[in-house]
């Protein structure tokens, strides 16, 4: 571990536990560049990155503090449960009822007054819509016209010539024909439970699920099942063993890599 990494370590854990709370001062640059004899360039870069973890924050001509946004973090909530409780395994699928909630959240969007948690649209002020102008009218001139039916499903082949040849890197052999190219992944994903499922069919889901997840198995009229779900740990793996025992699942929708809602990043283990 490198000297930085080991001072903010140190630090974060005295945060943690309490030792050093929110508000109050942590000891200056050169005050523990002179207790620890480094250098202090070397407690610069370890402040930074505890301020950017959220647990610092500078004062002008003060110094760095405890940051008071930091709160130790709450119990992990459980599906079915309050925090600390027992997970529960549904003993039945169920049918899945979410469209008019989900548009009902999305239309706040619209409202240029709410920050929207409940979707993942960034502000398009963020958005460079100038160059964005500038590269489309540059790329559309240069565009092969034929390149519209070209392009057709199952997609440009040079384009899944370059995957296939990104996917022998990772020790997988896969042919350009065994490539389709979808307008995002919520089109893969639902592609994949229509070959996959039949009206009626069951589909294990985490819970939380995302939204899009919930719709695409209203939309085929499937049946759901859940699993919980953890914010540290991701999926029970225990829980899903037993879901998989009781019900003839058909499908399995899971976000390994944070998911959302959550933000979980499941353990190599697990996955």
């Amino acid at each position: 571990m490198k000297l930085y990494q080991r001072l903010a370590d140190d630090l974060s854990t005295l945060i943690r536990d309490g030792t050093l709370r929110p508000g109050e001062r942590i000891p200056s640059v050169r005050e523990i560049s002179r207790e620890r004899t480094l250098s202090t360039a070397t407690v610069v870069h370890a402040y930074e990155l505890l301020e950017a973890q959220g647990l610092i924050e500078t004062r002008p001509r003060s110094g760095f503090y405890v940051s008071g946004q930091w709160r130790a973090p709450a119990p992990s909530p459980v599906a079915g449960g309050e925090p600390g409780a027992r997970r529960r395994i549904a003993a039945r699928s169920t049918r899945v009822d979410v469209s008019e909630l989900v548009f009902e959240v999305l239309e706040s969007v619209r409202d240029r007054h709410l920050v929207p948690f409940g979707s993942a649209f960034p502000s398009p002020l963020l958005f460079p819509m100038r160059r964005l102008a500038r590269c489309l009218s540059h790329a559309s001139r240069r565009m092969d016209q034929w390149g519209t039916l070209d392009d057709l499903p199952p997609g440009s082949i040079e384009l899944r010539r370059q995957i296939a040849r990104r996917y022998v890197r990772s020790g997988v052999h896969v042919s350009p024909d065994e490539i389709i190219i979808t307008s995002g992944a919520l089109e893969a994903l639902n592609l994949s439970l229509q070959i996959l499922t039949r009206p009626g069919d069951i589909v294990a889901v985490e819970s939380p699920a995302f939204y899009g997840c919930l719709q695409a198995v209203e939309a085929l009229r499937l049946r759901a099942v859940e699993i919980p779900s953890d914010p540290r740990q991701g999926v029970d793996v225990a829980a899903f063993a037993r879901v998989l025992r009781r019900h003839p699942v058909r499908a399995c929708w899971l976000m390994t890599t944070f998911q959302n809602p959550l933000g979980a990043l499941v353990p190599e283990d697990n996955k």
